[in-house]
């Protein structure tokens, strides 16, 4: 992803968003929804563990964001990110 858009998707942080590719114990994958796409982020990012690496975050009507790129956004907006939980 490019500085810009690293920049677009933070800019859509407060969107609806819903996380895929996270298996459970069983080994099922059930979609996470109800976060905004900040919080998404940072749960693939920080929480999400070491099956986080298949998991991807579908937002708005076509965007979509890789387990590399939510990385990517969080290496630039994390602590920006982890603020807006706080308000």
């Amino acid at each position: 992803m490019t500085p810009d858009d690293r920049q677009a998707v933070f800019s859509h942080r407060q969107i609806a968003a819903i996380i895929k590719g996270i298996q459970e114990d069983d080994g099922h994958d059930v979609p996470i929804l109800g976060k905004s796409l900040g919080e998404a982020i940072l749960f693939v990012s920080e929480e999400a563990g070491t099956n986080a690496s298949s998991a991807h975050v579908i937002y708005g009507e076509h965007g979509s964001l890789s387990y590399t790129d939510c990385l990517s956004v969080y290496r630039d907006f994390g602590p920006s990110l982890r603020a807006d939980l706080k308000n």
